[in-house]
């Protein structure tokens, strides 16, 4: 009888080996060892929690995506809501528009409109174009009693920031610039540049 264990050649009638002192009469183990096991669990579940944190991390990040036509037409909602604090911006405006720029080819634009107070604005707003989509914080606020500060970030190509004072068309605040002046020869024409 040969030893399963290192091949040596016994007496048939042995009980074991004897060069390794294995046992003759029992089966050799089968199947996979205990700590096997908990080494294949424990892989298992680090598998498990790199597959649902990389799950929850993609999908947060996950890019917007803006279902637009690049026509020329204007579609454009207000919507006014207030607020129960004080001190929070309340939502004055919100539009869209889209079609056709000279440098960008076809674009689409989307903003709203948050007033701090009479002389504060902040404009969120997502400029959209074959190439790029460029999300912009826009803040205008008074600089003195005739002008307006316009703070720009990014400007639309993506890049750099833009400030700039301007007058304010006679108007008395920031917000009546804003409705006067601002939504409609320049929002309505696209991003703030």
């Amino acid at each position: 009888m040969y030893c399963k264990n290192c091949g040596f050649e016994n007496d048939a009638d042995a009980s074991f080996c004897e060069n390794c002192g294995a046992n003759l009469s029992s089966p050799p183990p089968s199947g996979i060892s205990k700590t096997n096991k908990i080494l294949i669990i424990v892989v298992i579940v680090l598998i498990a929690g790199i597959g649902i944190t990389a799950g929850i991390l993609l999908t947060s990040k996950a890019p917007v995506t803006n279902n637009t036509t690049n026509n020329t037409s204007v579609n454009v909602s207000d919507s006014v809501t207030t607020t129960t604090a004080s001190n929070s911006p309340k939502l004055i405006d919100s539009g869209s528009t889209s079609g056709t720029d000279s440098s960008d080819g076809s674009f689409s634009f989307e903003w709203k409109t948050f007033e701090v107070d009479k002389d504060n604005i902040i404009i969120y707003s997502t400029y959209t174009t074959d190439s790029r989509s460029v999300k912009q914080t826009s803040t205008l606020k008074r600089f003195d009693d005739m002008r307006v500060e316009i703070f720009v970030e990014p400007k639309a190509s993506g890049k750099s920031n833009y400030d700039t004072v301007t007058t304010m068309y006679g108007a008395n605040t920031v917000v009546d610039y804003y409705w006067d002046h601002l939504r409609s020869n320049v929002l309505m024409q696209g991003p703030i540049r």
